[in-house]
Formats: structure tokens, C-alpha cells, sequence
């Protein structure tokens, strides 16, 4: 009887811990095509989908899988007609020293755009939800080259000051 618990017990965590490594894996979608605006609807869940795998896996891990993964956020996120993702240099010039984050800027603009249901999603809002992911994912990733730009970002976060920073920007 306590073998077979045991074996109970063993086959339960087995199933739970490959149920958690087959979540934590965001899988692009085969085939997929970015030319109609249906098209891009078609992949809204993969999107938020591919950013809250993004959030979980730092620069440097997984490195490939990360490349090809930010390919497809940033085919979508640079062709979707509604979310219309813009580029603003002087808060891009935060980002400059550290090139490796700006997948995840994109990523928090989209996954912003996309769960605000707006028709015109704001730009100061994506903006702020874009450095966002970019904090959480900097200050999540323990081996991260130190970033003065990025530090001064977290610094204005924890002050409350970052959405006047953003305003002031944009």
C-alpha cells in the first residue's frame, strides 16, 4: 500500500512539473501569415501568450527560442493595424545601450494595446506599460549587465515619478 502512494505520489508530481515546463514554452505559431488585418486578429491570445512567456524568460536565456519568438512579436507588432506601435527616440535613447530589451519594450506596448480593447489604444499608456515589462523583465534577470538608463527607469518607478516621465516624453 505505501508503494503504491509513493508511485501515486511520484506520477502526480511528474505530471505537474511537465504540465509547468510545457507552459512555461510558448510556441510560435506554424504557417502563420501577417497580411490582412484578420490575419493579425487571428494571433491576438498567441501574442499576449508570447509576451507573458517573454516576461518569464530574460535576456540570455534560451537565447535561440528568444530570437525566434521576438521575430514574430515584432512581425506582428510592426504590421498590426490597430495596434500601431510607434517609435519615440527620446525614450528609445534609454533603451540604446541595451538593444536586448527592446523586444520586450514592443511586447509590453502590444500586450497593452491588445487588453486595453481600445480602438485607438493610447500612446502614453503603451508607452508606460511597455517600460514597464522592461523593468520587471531587467529587474527579474540576475545576471543582466548593469544598465544606468534602465536603473534610472526603476529608480522613477519606485518613486512614482515614471508617468510623468513617460508624459513628458511622449
Amino acid at each position: 500500500m505505501i508503494i503504491v502512494r509513493r508511485f501515486a505520489f511520484a506520477a502526480t508530481l511528474f505530471m505537474a512539473s511537465a504540465s509547468i515546463v510545457q507552459a512555461q514554452n510558448f510556441r510560435i505559431p506554424e504557417h502563420y501569415t501577417l497580411s490582412t488585418p484578420d490575419d493579425y486578429h487571428k494571433y491576438d491570445k498567441d501574442i499576449i501568450k508570447c509576451v507573458n512567456w517573454l516576461e518569464r524568460t530574460p535576456p540570455g536565456d534560451d537565447d535561440d527560442h528568444v530570437k525566434r519568438v521576438g521575430r514574430f512579436m515584432s512581425e506582428w507588432v510592426t504590421g498590426c493595424p490597430y495596434v500601431r506601435f510607434t517609435s519615440n527616440a527620446r525614450i528609445d535613447a534609454f533603451l540604446g545601450d541595451s538593444p536586448e530589451y527592446r523586444i520586450y519594450y514592443m511586447a509590453g506596448w502590444a500586450k497593452y494595446a491588445l487588453e486595453s480593447k481600445m480602438d485607438k489604444p493610447d500612446r502614453r499608456l503603451c508607452t508606460y506599460a511597455a517600460i514597464k515589462t522592461v523593468i520587471k523583465v531587467y529587474q527579474s534577470t540576475s545576471h543582466a549587465k548593469k544598465d544606468s538608463n534602465i536603473e534610472e527607469l526603476v529608480k522613477m518607478d519606485s518613486q512614482s515619478k515614471l508617468h510623468g516621465w513617460v508624459n513628458e516624453r511622449s
